[in-house]
């Protein structure tokens, strides 16, 4: 067996190493407490309860990542070209399992973009669908998808996961995964709003459908295959964000809609773990307004979380637009 990588301890990038065959699994992290805890304990706070292979050892350093066939990445998307680079200098040339779902604020990439930019010659694959980390590494039924533009490199990833209970599905639509993984935190934290100001189910509802029309209208100017979005990393991981109490996304959106008077960016600073749906929505937003595409809801996500519109004021914005075709 080879050795693989993962670079990012959180508890998605804990929860891969559970799903792999390998004699010897490498994570990387830059907090040091964390790679001494996986270490020593064999356990990581981020991914609490459990026990964690003895073949997987944690490190601070790039070095141990240069003999891995594969590399998975698991970081904060907003972080991730900077830590590319750096994997550069170490002269690796590896393929890459994008696992990180967000979208890049300053350039407006896609990751698969960012990776290609930098490593133009590697084999790329995203791997995206509805999967909690804690349920993964539980070893829970999960299905998931895995988009590459080559057969040959999904078959060799399909190869090395252990497959009893995380299935594997192939695509070769590495923009719509992307797309489905990256849109959906925007939309949870709406849902979160929607379920802390108890506006009831039927509005929630209509809140996710409508979100569905508005990804679509994107997903069709991106070039993205629309059955995608109908699959496991678009609606599949749609319904579970916006509904699962589970989803940091959505809890996020319940805090801001109980905490009106509370600056949003200290709800930031007070979450251990990344909101990437807070991020993702200024560069979504960005790109619909690039490609003048109608995303009202997603518009007002932005305008809630970046210039301090009021809750109210918004939700009579969108109830209060021209009657149109559901679909146009």
């Amino acid at each position: 067996m080879k050795n693989y990588g993962i670079i990012g301890a959180g508890a998605w990038g804990t929860a891969i190493s559970t799903i792999l065959q390998s004699n010897r699994i490498y994570i990387w992290s830059r907090n040091k407490k964390t790679v001494n805890s996986i270490n020593r304990k064999k356990t990581n706070n981020y991914l609490k309860g459990i026990k964690l292979s003895k073949n997987l050892t944690a490190t601070t350093d790039f070095n141990r990542l240069v003999d891995c066939k594969y590399l998975f990445i698991a970081t904060p998307t907003q972080h991730t070209t900077a830590i590319l680079r750096k994997l550069k200098k170490h002269k690796i040339r590896q393929n890459f399992i994008i696992c990180s779902k967000g979208i890049e604020i300053r350039s407006g990439k896609f990751l698969s973009q960012v990776v290609e930019d930098i490593f133009p010659k590697s084999n790329i694959a995203v791997l995206s669908g509805p999967s909690f980390a804690d349920e993964v590494a539980k070893k829970l039924p999960t299905a998931v998808l895995i988009a590459s533009r080559k057969r040959k490199f999904f078959n060799e990833i399909s190869k090395i996961i252990i497959k009893k209970n995380f299935r594997v599905y192939y695509s070769d639509d590495i923009l719509g995964c992307q797309l489905g993984g990256a849109i959906k935190n925007v939309y949870a934290i709406g849902s979160g709003i929607v379920h802390g100001l108890k506006l009831g189910e039927n509005a929630r509802s209509a809140f996710i459908s409508r979100s569905i029309a508005e990804i679509l209208r994107l997903n069709k100017i991106i070039g993205a295959k629309e059955k995608t979005f109908f699959g496991l990393s678009g609606l599949g991981d749609l319904i579970l964000t916006c509904n699962s109490t589970k989803s940091r996304n959505t809890n996020f959106g319940t805090m801001i809609a109980k905490n009106k008077r509370k600056k949003i960016i200290n709800i930031i600073k007070n979450n251990k773990t990344v909101t990437e749906g807070y991020y993702s929505a200024k560069a979504l937003y960005k790109v619909s307004i690039k490609y003048n595409i109608e995303m009202p809801i997603l518009s007002s996500i932005y305008e809630i979380l970046y210039n301090k519109a009021k809750i109210d004021n918004e939700i009579k914005l969108i109830l209060g637009r021209s009657i149109k075709k559901e679909f146009y």
